[in-house]
């Protein structure tokens, strides 16, 4: 199985700075032009993949309907951004003079929201039931913290890192598994479009 792993354009919410922003955040114009810059090369590669997921997040479905009109997609909520609770609507430097050391332990908790070992659990329990399910090639659109989930899962590096790896808006990340419970080897990382062409052309659906 080959996974695409999609990250949402840029949001109003990462224009704003904010920690997370909530599942109504939509894109920017600049996002809606970044996510169209990657529909137009993937169209131009005539990329084909077998199944389709999304969040439940805005910003992530809008990308999605741009990026592959014609395709249906699962929605599912593991993959969301991280709960963020009460401070999710707040600028990330005022929710850091609150907490410095939050990011520091990936066992901390955001106030009424999740830690990122839970998201890290939610993320990984839907490839789980994604690589007994599918084949070929899966596209996921979705958010940094479930990416970084699943590219620190196929490099072995632990949660006490998180985040190590960090997606670009609207870039592509590429995992290959070979298994069912396979963790994964990872071909390609926040790629724009142009540079991730011949990862991505000639791959069988």
């Amino acid at each position: 199985m080959r996974l695409v792993l999609v990250r949402h354009g840029l949001s109003v919410a990462n224009l704003k700075g904010l920690v997370t922003g909530t599942p109504l955040d939509d894109l920017s114009p600049a996002g809606i032009e970044q996510v169209d810059q990657t529909r137009r090369f993937l169209e131009r590669i005539d990329f084909q993949a077998k199944h389709f997921f999304t969040s439940q997040w805005l910003r992530a479905q809008h990308s999605a309907r741009i990026l592959f009109p014609d395709a249906y997609f699962q929605v599912d909520p593991r993959l969301g951004e991280t709960h963020a609770g009460s401070v999710a609507d707040i600028r990330l430097p005022d929710f850091l003079v609150q907490q410095p050391d939050f990011y520091a332990n990936h066992l901390n908790r955001y106030p009424d929201g999740e830690t990122h070992a839970e998201l890290n659990r939610r993320v990984l329990a839907w490839l789980q039931d994604i690589q007994e399910q599918c084949t070929g090639t899966v596209v996921a659109v979705t958010h940094a913290g479930p990416i970084a989930c699943l590219l620190q899962h196929a490099l072995g590096i632990p949660m006490e890192r998180f985040p190590s790896l960090i997606a670009r808006n609207a870039s592509l990340s590429v995992i290959d598994y070979a298994s069912g419970d396979d963790a994964g080897k990872l071909v390609l990382f926040s790629q724009l479009p142009e540079s991730a062409a011949k990862t991505l052309i000639g791959v069988p659906a």
